[in-house]
C-alpha cells in the first residue's frame, strides 16, 4: 500500500466522521472518534511505527501515553506542560503545514478536559503491546450494569447498551419470526427456509424454539458451503493458477475446498484448522509411500492453503529474468494472503523498505519468507503440475480399483464388438501387401529389411542384417512383430523390400494401409511407447531425389491423432499438419487412406479400426513418390503390431452403407465416452506443499525488493513486533527422519500457542471476520488490517469479549455464532427510527439490525432453491463454466451440475460467472477478506435479462403449477412462500393480481399467454427487494 492511499483514507475516514457528528458534536472530543484519527493522519509520517522522531509514536493511544525522549506528550488538563500541544500551538508541528484551527480545537478541548480515553501505562509492558491488536488477550473485566433486564444474560447486548444509552438510544423490539427464521437461514447456511421450515418454526410454540431452530441450521451440512466460502474467499482459493491470459488449471485444487467444507461443518477447532493449513504435512508425519488414514489426507489436502496465491510459473517464456520474477511472485503472493487472512496486517510493503505505517521492518518480511522458501525454493524450483504427491486410502483405491476393472471390461467388449463390425461392413480393395508374421520367430525375411527398397547404404550407414534375434530393429515372437526401439546410429526403420505405387493415378482411386497396434511396450514393466511411427514412400533418395516429397512419417500420438512430416529432403522437412483424433491405444487397428482428388492432389485420412476419421490433410501428388512402408523404431518406440494390410482400388467404390458406418460410429463412440465418464480420476492425488529437503536453503533479503541484489542471509522468523519470550519462534525437524526442516510447523504452533500475543491477534482477526459475516461490517472495518494504519475498533471491549469467548471455547467457530446470533441485538428489527437516524445516523451504535443484500452466491443459490431446482450434491471436481460469444461467462445448463451451489463452479481467476460478478462476487486476483457492496444499474439489467433469471423465473412458475392450489390467489400466497418465506400483504396481494390480470395481454393470441404472465410474475419477485435483501 502507497503512503498516500493510507493518508487519503485516513482523511476520508476523519471527514466522514466529523460529518457524522457535525450535529450532534461532544463538548470533550471523542478519543477513538477525533483524537487519534487526527494524529494519524497529521502526525504518523515521522511519529510512526517505523519512524519515531524524538523517539515519540503518535500511531497508537500507548504510544502517545508513553510519550518520547523529551518528556509526556501529554498532561491530562494541563496545557501548557503537554510538549504535543506547545508544538502545535506554537506551529513547530507538523513542519509541513500546520494543523488548521478546527484540528487544533480537537486537541485543545480534549487536552484541557483531561484526555479522556488515554490508557494509563502498564509498568514494564513491552513497547511493541502499544497497539491494541498486538497486546495479550485482556482478562474480562466485570460486564457494564444495563437497565434493560432481557439482556443480561448476554455480553454482546450488555456492551453495546452503554453507548446506546449514552446517545439516549436503545436496542430495537425483537423482529416476527418469518424475520428471523429467513435472516438466520441465510447467515448460517446461504438459502432460504423451505416451507416446511418456515411451517415447522412458526408452529412451535416452546420458549426455546428460536434457539432449537439456530441448532438446526448450524448442524446443516449447508452451514460449511456457506462459511466455508468466506475462508475460501480470505485464503485466495481459485482453481486457476491466474499469470494474465494464461490462467491455467488447477485439477486438485477443488480436494481445499472440500476440506474447507468438511472442516467448518464439524466446527474443526480454529487454531487447528489453522496449524493443518500452515504445515499438514508437517504435523501428520507423512513420507510418500506411507498409507494413510482421513486424518493424514484432510492434512495433506490442507497445505493448499500456501498454494492459493497466483502461479504462473509453469508457463514462464524460459526468460531467466522473467523465470526468477514469476517463482518471486509466488512467494510474495503467499505471503500476502497470510498478512490479510491470518494476522490481519499488510506486510507488502516492507518487502522493499521498512513499512512506513506499521511495525514491519523490511527483516521482517524476508524471514517470513524464509520459512516458506524451503517449499519453495527459487533456484530449485517445482512447477504447480508436479507438486502432486499418491497417497490413497485403502478402502477409497480399493473401490476405484474395482470400478475401473468392470469399466475396462465394458470398454474392451464393446471395442470388440465395433471392431467385428467395422471389419464386415468396410470397404474393402485389391490386396497390394499382407503380413501376419507367422514366419519363423525371429525371421523377416523375405519381405522386410532395415533399408529403403534399393536402398545401399540407408542415411549413410551400412546395412543390418535383421533376419536373427540379435539384430536391432525388430523380430517376430508370439505370431506378432516386435518393434524395438535402437540406438544404433541410422537404424531408424524396418522397411518392406517392395515398393508400392502411392498415388493412385484415377479421381477417386485409393489405397489404404493398416494394422493391429497389439502394445505400446514390450514387456509388462516397460515405458509405453511415446509415439507409434510409420512410413510411407521409404525409397533409397542418395542419388536421385523426388521433386518434393517422399519419407513420409506418420506419427501416431496416444493423446490423439498423429502428426504428418514429409521426411525428405534431410533438413528440409516440413510438418504437413494433424490427421484423426484418436490417440494410439492397444486394441485397435490404425493405418491411414490415401485418396486421389484430381489435380495433383491427394488426400490423406486417418484410419482407426477400419474407418476413417477426421481432420485430414492434402497433399501434392509429388509428396508420395514410389517407395516402400516402413516402421520406425528409435527415439522411444517400442511396440508390437500385427495383420499389416495394404489394398488398393482404383476407382471409388460405390458405398451405399457409408451413412449406416456412421451412424454406428457415432453410437460406438457416445458409448465409450459415457463409459470413460464413469470412470473417474485416481482417487489418491493430492497438490501438496513440502519442503524439498530436510536442509533448509540460503535466504537472502533483498535489497530494495529486487530479485538480483542479494543483501545479507536471513533466517526463518515472525514479525518483531509480536516476538515474545514465552512464546519462542523454534525451528527443528517435525518429527524423526523428517524430509522437511520444521519451520511451517514452528510458525503454526507459534501463531496458536495459548496466551501468546500472537494467537491473541489471530483470534481478534478471527472474531472480527464472524461478526462482519453477521452484521456486513467488522468491528474493525478493515478486518485485512488491525494494524496502525486500519480502522480502530468501533468497540473495543466487545472485540475483545468475542475473541476470549472463541478462545475459550475451544476456538469454536459455531460457538460464537450461536453467541452472537442469541444476542438481542442479532434479533432486533431492521426497521430505521427517528430518534435512531437523528443520533446515530450510520448505526454504528447498532441501534437496529443492518438491513443488507444477499451477496452473489446467496442470491444465485436462492433463485435455484425458488425455483426447485439446486442440486444438493456436496464436493468434488467444480462444474465449468465458459466465456459465450457475447462476452459474458456463464455455465451451461445442460452441463452435468450446472445447478449445483455457487462454491462449487469454477473459480476462475480471469472471469467469474455474470450473475455473480453483477452482484460483486470477487475476481480472486490475490484474495478477498470483504466484499463491496456497490448498487449500479447492471444489476437491475442483469434481473431483467439474464437468461439465469429467466430460467429460474420460468421453473418457479412450474414449481407453482406443481405445488400450489388451484387458483391465482393459492399460487401467490406459495410464490411469496418459498421466495421470501411469508405472505404476501394486502397491498402487495393486489398489485400481483392487477400484474396478473393485465399480463396476458402482452401475449394476446398466444397459446402459452397464462404460463409467460406466471414467469414474468416470478421474475419480478425475484427481482424485488423482498427477495434481494434480508432484514
Amino acid at each position: 500500500m502507497t503512503r498516500g492511499t493510507v493518508l487519503s483514507s485516513l482523511v476520508l475516514v476523519i471527514v466522514c466522521q466529523s460529518m457524522a457528528l457535525a450535529d450532534d458534536l461532544p463538548s470533550t472530543p471523542l478519543f477513538d472518534r477525533q483524537v487519534m484519527p487526527l494524529l494519524k493522519v497529521r502526525c504518523v509520517k515521522c511519529h510512526g511505527p517505523a519512524k519515531r522522531e524524538a523517539k515519540l509514536s503518535l500511531a497508537s493511544p500507548n504510544g502517545l501515553a508513553r510519550g518520547g525522549k523529551n518528556g509526556s506528550a501529554v498532561v491530562a488538563g494541563r496545557l501548557e506542560e503537554s510538549l504535543i500541544w506547545k508544538r502545535i500551538a506554537d506551529e513547530e508541528m507538523p513542519p509541513d503545514e500546520p494543523l488548521t484551527e478546527d484540528e487544533k480545537q480537537i486537541l485543545q478541548r480534549w487536552i484541557a478536559a483531561g484526555a479522556p480515553g488515554l490508557p494509563t501505562l502498564v509498568a514494564g509492558a513491552p513497547e511493541a503491546a502499544d497497539h491494541w491488536a498486538f497486546a495479550p488477550l485482556r482478562t474480562a473485566p466485570p460486564l457494564p450494569e444495563v437497565r434493560v433486564a432481557p439482556v443480561a444474560a448476554n455480553p454482546i447486548d450488555r456492551l453495546l447498551l452503554p453507548e446506546l444509552e449514552a446517545k439516549g438510544l436503545t436496542l430495537g423490539p425483537e423482529a416476527d419470526r418469518q424475520t428471523l427464521l429467513r435472516r438466520v437461514s441465510f447467515d448460517l447456511t446461504g438459502v432460504p427456509p423451505t416451507p416446511a421450515e418456515v411451517a415447522a418454526f412458526l408452529s412451535d410454540k416452546s420458549p426455546d424454539a428460536y434457539g432449537r431452530m439456530v441448532e438446526r441450521y448450524l448442524a446443516s451440512p449447508r452451514y460449511g458451503e456457506r462459511w466455508g466460502k468466506y475462508w475460501l474467499d480470505a485464503a485466495g482459493y481459485a482453481d486457476s493458477n491466474g499469470y494474465f491470459a494464461a490462467d491455467t488449471d488447477r485439477p486438485l485444487a477443488y480436494r481445499y475446498r472440500d476440506y474447507v467444507i468438511r472442516a467448518w461443518n464439524q466446527d474443526k477447532p480454529l487454531d487447528q484448522f489453522v496449524r493443518e493449513q500452515l504445515a499438514g504435512d508437517e504435523l501428520s508425519g507423512y513420507r510418500p509411500g506411507d498409507r494413510v488414514t482421513p486424518e493424514v489426507v484432510d492434512q495433506l489436502v490442507a497445505g493448499h492453503y500456501l498454494r492459493n496465491s497466483q502461479d504462473g510459473t509453469g508457463e514462464s517464456d524460459g526468460n531467466p529474468d522473467e523465470l526468477r520474477a514469476d517463482r518471486y511472485a509466488v512467494l510474495e503472493g503467499t505471503i500476502e494472503i497470510l498478512g490479510s487472512s491470518l494476522f490481519g496486517m499488510t506486510f507488502q510493503c516492507a518487502r522493499c523498505h521498512d513499512h512506513k505505517f506499521e511495525p514491519i521492518t523490511q527483516k521482517d518480511y524476508y524471514q517470513l519468507q524464509a520459512i516458506l522458501y524451503p517449499a519453495f525454493p527459487v533456484d530449485n524450483w517445482v512447477k504447480p503440475n508436479e507438486r502432486v504427491v499418491d497417497a490413497p486410502l485403502p478402502a477409497e483405491l480399493e473401490e476405484w480399483t474395482a470400478r475401473t476393472k468392470e469399466i475396462d471390461t465394458q470398454i474392451a467388449s464393446l471395442r470388440k464388438e465395433f471392431r467385428v463390425w467395422s471389419e464386415q461392413n468396410r470397404r474393402k480393395g485389391e490386396v497390394r501387401f499382407q503380413d501376419n508374421f507367422d514366419d519363423k520367430p525371429g525371421r523377416l525375411a523375405p519381405l522386410w529389411n532395415s533399408m529403403a527398397p534399393a536402398d545401399d547404404t540407408p542415411f549413410g550407414s551400412p546395412p543390418v542384417n535383421i533376419d536373427s534375434e540379435v539384430a536391432p530393429g525388430a523380430l517376430i515372437k508370439d505370431g506378432m512383430l516386435r518393434v524395438v526401439e535402437s540406438g544404433t546410429a541410422g537404424n531408424r526403420f524396418l522397411s518392406t523390400r517392395q515398393a508400392f505405387d502411392w498415388s493412385p493415378d484415377n479421381v477417386g482411386g485409393w489405397i489404404e494401409v493398416s494394422f493391429d497396434l497389439v502394445d505400446r511396450k514390450l514387456k509388462a514393466d516397460d515405458a509405453p511407447a511415446e509415439r507409434v511411427g510409420y512410413y510411407l514412400a521409404l525409397a533409397d533418395y542418395q542419388d536421385k531425389k523426388p521433386a518434393g516429397g517422399g519419407n513420409l512419417l506418420i506419427d501416431g500420438n496416444p493423446a490423439g491423432g498423429a502428426e504428418v512430416h514429409v521426411d525428405y529432403p534431410g533438413p528440409d522437412s516440413r510438418a504437413a499438419g494433424r490427421i484423426g483424433g484418436t490417440g494410439y491405444e492397444p486394441g485397435h487397428r490404425y493405418g491411414v487412406r490415401i485418396t486421389n482428388e484430381g489435380a495433383n492432389k491427394l488426400r490423406l485420412e486417418h484410419i482407426v479400426d477400419w474407418q476413417p476419421e477426421g481432420p485430414a490433410v492434402t497433399l501434392a501428388a509429388a509428396d508420395l513418390p514410389d517407395g516402400g512402408f516402413g516402421f520406425e523404431y528409435c527415439c522411444g518406440r517400442s511396440f508390437v503390431v500385427d495383420n499389416l494390410l495394404i489394398e488398393a482400388g482404383e476407382k471409388p467404390v460405390e458405398d451405399s452403407n457409408a451413412q449406416n458406418r456412421k451412424a454406428r460410429r457415432k453410437e460406438y463412440t457416445d458409448a465409450l465416452k459415457a463409459l470413460e465418464s464413469k470412470r473417474g480420476g485416481r482417487p489418491a492425488k493430492i497438490a501438496w506443499v513440502r519442503d524439498l529437503k530436510a536442509t533448509p536453503p540460503e535466504v537472502h533479503l533483498l535489497l530494495r525488493g529486487n530479485y538480483s541484489a542479494r543483501g545479507p542471509v536471513v533466517e526463518p522468523g515472525v514479525p518483531s513486533v509480536l516476538a515474545d519470550p514465552e512464546n519462542p519462534f523454534k525451528v527443528g525437524p517435525p518429527f524423526e527422519g523428517a524430509p522437511s526442516t520444521g519451520a511451517r510447523l514452528a510458525l503454526a504452533n507459534w501463531i496458536t500457542r495459548p496466551g501468546s500475543r500472537a494467537s491473541a491477534l489471530l483470534a481478534r482477526v478471527t472474531a472480527n471476520r464472524i461478526w462482519q459475516y453477521h452484521f456486513g461490517v467488522g468491528l474493525v472495518a478493515t478486518p485485512e488490517n488491525l494494524g496502525y494504519s486500519g480502522s480502530p475498533p468501533s468497540h473495543s471491549a466487545l472485540l475483545e469479549e468475542l475473541a476470549r469467548t472463541l478462545v475459550a471455547s475451544g476456538w469454536s467457530a459455531k460457538a460464537l455464532n450461536r453467541l452472537i446470533m442469541n444476542s438481542r441485538a442479532y434479533r432486533q428489527v431492521s426497521t430505521p427510527a427517528e430518534h435512531g437516524e437523528a443520533r446515530d445516523p450510520d448505526n454504528g451504535l447498532l441501534w437496529r439490525y443492518p438491513m443488507r443484500r444477499l451477496d452473489a452466491e446467496a442470491l444465485r443459490d436462492a433463485m435455484l432453491a425458488t425455483s426447485g431446482e439446486l442440486d444438493g450434491r456436496m464436493g468434488g471436481s467444480y462444474v465449468p463454466a465458459e466465456r459465450k460469444k457475447n462476452g459474458t461467462v456463464a455455465v451451461d445448463d445442460s452441463v452435468d451440475g450446472a445447478h449445483r451451489r455457487s462454491v462449487y463452479l469454477q473459480q476462475r481467476r480471469t472471469h467469474v460467472v455474470g450473475v455473480l460478478e453483477d452482484f460483486d462476487a470477487p475476481s480472486l486476483v490475490i484474495n478477498c477478506t470483504r466484499r463491496n457492496a456497490t448498487t449500479i444499474p447492471l444489476q437491475s439489467l442483469s434481473l431483467l435479462n439474464s437468461d439465469f433469471v429467466i430460467a429460474r423465473a420460468r421453473a418457479m412458475a412450474k414449481r407453482l403449477d406443481r405445488e400450489a392450489g388451484p387458483t391465482a390467489v393459492d399460487k401467490v400466497f406459495h410464490a411469496f412462500l418459498v421466495a421470501v418465506g411469508r405472505a404476501p400483504t394486502e397491498d402487495e396481494l393486489t398489485v400481483a393480481k392487477r400484474f396478473l390480470d393485465a399480463q396476458p395481454a402482452r401475449y394476446q393470441g398466444q397459446a402459452d399467454a397464462a404460463e409467460r404472465s406466471w414467469a414474468d410474475f416470478c421474475q419480478a419477485l425475484l427481482a424485488s427487494n423482498a427477495f434481494l435483501y434480508v432484514e
